[in-house]
Order: structure tokens, then sequence, then C-alpha cells
């Protein structure tokens, strides 16, 4: 009989997914006041100014004054389960919860006093254990555990993290005898499950072999921390890839062979070299062959490292290639191809692309009125990043070089960034709106790991690719004096 029950629940849920729509109703029976909005993450790969390609699109559903709405229904069109945040925001509380959701699902998620809400409608059963069991991420529950930040041993910590997957293990044994769950569910649970208490073990052994210092493990040491990933992760099926944990588990895990073989350096900031890049990419194509997406997902991700971490094209060219010839109709391969093409074309030499942005005191500033002094261009992702930093070299070259702080951050109105802006010698602070940002990234290839361009005084460049270095910015000030001596 339960196989005939489940045979019937899975034809049912391939009908609904056919839907290609999910129904989230919140309601409340008086005003309250509170906040509520709904997040969908869709684990899938879009353009993100600074990163090149982010693997997780958080789209905001709505949001719900409760205090003058005590309903509304929202419709979400996807083709496959995801995972909706739940966030509500009142009377001092704070909380998230985690929803599975599928096509044609029709739920409705009733809230009362004290934040306490509850799920009615189809698959409510699965919202119902996820609010029970599975906080937003591992990291919220270390102050539920007791964690103390400044404390280096947290051995507490470690026993309260094997005791909540033992009872979110029982619980979904449990779970499993009354509700016949998708393999989506089943996967997204188990990955949650396996990888979040290692993931706080190695957190907690870290801290305990730094002693709560910024300082550079030994190799032995951070062997042991490689090891606790290589003997604790598992595989899973594809599905697993909605679990945020497992994302990051399986990347570090494939990861691992590759910068044993090729250790990071701390002369380029711990980046991949072009041959460990290549090296990760085809053995996350050999190791995933059984497991389709998540071979796609690492291949794509290590690909968007190749075109934006390394500044040089021939990896990211090469890995193009075999990219291309894998997945032929990928939506990423335009992208890429787009991407490459302007980077190509910001080399030394190379005639810097012109921009019109607004200046502090609401002017429209192009490159061109910097012509006659070398400038540095400083691309700035929040406020006053580099600032600090800078000034001493803005004093040292006050007279001969312009300094341009580009601020790009996306959703910043001008009349809230300009507050944060000083005025100084030589130095011009230039906001840039969401169009002027994304025309700054065709033109520049705007990356976060390189934020500095110098150009000479006929407005040429003289290095695009200048990371951020501490404590002093030595390749920045060498194409400085470069630019100069020009």
């Amino acid at each position: 009989m339960k196989k005939i029950t489940t045979l019937i629940f899975l034809l049912s849920s391939l009908l609904s997914f056919g839907q290609k729509n999910a129904t989230i109703t919140i309601t409340t029976a008086k005003p309250e006041q509170a906040i509520v909005s709904l997040v969908l993450e869709d684990v899938h790969f879009h353009p993100n100014l600074g990163i090149g390609l982010a693997d997780t699109k958080l789209e905001p559903l709505t949001t719900i004054d409760l205090k003058e709405k005590t309903n509304e229904r929202v419709s979400a069109a996807i083709t496959e389960p995801k995972i909706v945040r739940l966030q509500y925001s009142g009377g001092g509380v704070n909380k998230t919860w985690m929803l599975f959701i599928q096509p044609g699902d029709d739920l409705t998620a009733t809230f009362s006093s004290n934040a306490n809400v509850t799920f009615s409608g189809k698959n409510a059963a699965y919202q119902d254990f996820l609010k029970t069991y599975f906080l937003e991420n591992q990291y919220q529950y270390l102050p539920v555990f007791g964690y103390k930040p400044s404390q280096i041993d947290n051995k507490s910590v470690a026993q309260q993290s094997d005791s909540l997957q033992k009872i979110r293990q029982t619980a979904y044994a449990a779970f499993k005898t009354s509700n016949a769950t998708v393999p989506a569910f089943d996967a997204y649970v188990n990955a949650t499950t396996t990888t979040e208490p290692f993931v706080i073990h190695r957190l907690l052994q870290e801290k305990i072999m730094r002693r709560n210092r910024a300082k550079k493990l030994e190799p032995a040491q951070q062997k042991e921390l490689e090891d606790l990933t290589l003997s604790n992760f598992k595989l899973l099926p594809d599905e697993a890839l909605l679990s945020q944990s497992y994302r990051d588990e399986l990347r570090n895990w494939v990861l691992i062979p590759t910068t044993r073989k090729f250790p990071l350096d701390s002369a380029t900031r711990y980046e991949l070299s072009p041959k460990a890049i290549t090296d990760v990419y085809n053995f996350s194509k050999e190791k995933l062959q059984s497991h389709p997406k998540q071979q796609e997902y690492l291949l794509t991700y290590w690909l968007n490292y190749a075109a934006t971490a390394i500044p040089t094209l021939e990896t990211s060219q090469t890995l193009l290639a075999d990219y291309k010839t894998k997945y032929p109709k990928s939506e990423y391969t335009d992208y890429f191809t787009k991407l490459l093409e302007t980077k190509s074309k910001l080399t030394a030499g190379s005639a810097a692309a012109d921009f019109n942005l607004l200046d502090r005191d609401s002017t429209t500033v192009s490159l061109k009125q910097f012509a006659g002094k070398p400038t540095v261009i400083v691309f700035a992702f929040n406020i006053g990043a580099h600032e600090p930093t800078m000034k001493a070299m803005e004093a040292k070259y006050a007279d001969k070089v312009n300094f341009a702080y580009i601020t790009l951050i996306s959703g910043m109105p001008f009349q809230s960034w300009k507050p944060y802006t000083q005025a100084r010698n030589g130095v011009k602070h230039l906001w840039a709106s969401e169009e002027s940002a994304e025309l700054l990234k065709q033109k520049y290839a705007v990356d976060i790991r390189y934020p500095f361009t110098v150009l000479d005084a006929s407005g040429k460049i003289v290095d695009r690719w200048i990371p951020q270095e501490f404590p002093n910015n030595k390749t920045l000030e060498k194409d400085i004096i470069k630019a100069i001596g020009k």
C-alpha cells in the first residue's frame, strides 16, 4: 500500500511541476507592527558587478507591511524546486525561515503574535519540518550553541553541533514515515545536515590553530583542516546544489587536490595560478561525470574564476573553448566571450574608454577632463573603500597625479552617497548610476580583485590589472611612477 501511495505522490508531483508556478499567501488575523518579505533563492549563475558571475540570484518576490495589509497572495514562476526565504522583522524580532517550494505549490503562511508562523496548504509539511530544524545557515546556530568569539576553545559548541545533526537525522527519519518526500527535498535536507556540522568543526579547529590571531597556518595545520573536508564530504545527488553549505564544500572538496599540487602563494594574494585553475577545471570535469548538474556548476565557476581573477587571457580562452564544446547551448557563452573581448582591449598603451559620471557637486565629469596628468582610477564597492590606505599616496603625488574614486554601490542614491565624500586636493569622487555602472563594467571589465587602473597623461593605459596589496600598494606606486615618467 505504501508503494502505491508513493507512486501516486510522485505522479502528482510530476504533473504539478508542469504548472510552472507556485503560490504563497501571507496572512495575519489582525494588523501588527511587522514587515514580512519573500526572497527566492535561484541557484543560477548571473552577472554581478565586480565578481563576474554570482552563483545565486536573490530575487525579491514581495514585501508586506502587516500593519497596512493583512493578506497578500504572490505567484512565483518556477520550473523546478527552489528555496524561498520567509523573513520577518518587527517588535525587536528578526527571523528567517527557509521554505522548500515546488511548481504547483499553494502555500499559506499565517502569522500571529510574537512572530509565530503556521503553514497550511499543499506541501505545508515540508515547511513545518524546516521551520523546526533548519535556520538560514550554520553560523546562525553559533550564538544558540553558546559560541564565544573571544574564547579560543569552544568544545561545547562542537558537541551541540553534533547533537543537532543527530536530532535532525532522527526527526527526518520520523518525518519520512508519514510523508512521501521528493528527491530534491531529500537531497537538500541530507546535504545541509551532513555538511554543516563538519564545517563548524573546521571553523573551531582553525580558531584553535590560529589562537584567535590573524596568522598564516603551518602546512601541517592546513593539511589537518583539509583532511576534515576530504574525510567528511560526500557527493550527493545533483539536487543537493539547493544547499549553500553543500555548494561551498563541493568547491572546497574538489579544490584541495589542486592546491596541494599548486600551493597558493601569498605573493599572489592566494589566488589560483593559471596552472592551478586549469587543473581544478579538468579535475572537476573528470570527477563529476556522473553528476552532470554539479559538473556544469563547477566548470562554469572555474571558467568565471579564470576570466576574472587571472589578468592574462590564455587560460580563460582555452577553458572557454572546451566549455563551448561541452555546453554548445550554454547561456553563459556570450557573456564570457564579450568579457574576454573587453579584457583583450585593456592592454598597456591602449586608449582608456571615456565615461561621464557625477561629481559630489552634481556636475558631470568625463575622463577627458583628467588629460594632462596621469590618473589613478579606483573602483570602490563600498563606502570609502581603499581611501584610508590611499591618502598617503594622494599627498605624495598630489601635484602630479589625479585620483578618481568611482563608487559602484548598487541601489545607493546620489544624495545618500554624497555625505560620505570629502573634497581633497587632486581627488575626485564620482558616483555611477546603475546604467553608468553597467557601461563601466563593459568598458573596463570591472573586478573587485583589481580595483585600480593607472593612465598616463594622454589617457592611455599604463596598467589595468593592479590588485589591492597590504600594507602598501607597491604595484600601484610603481605604475604611478612609470606614468609620471612618460
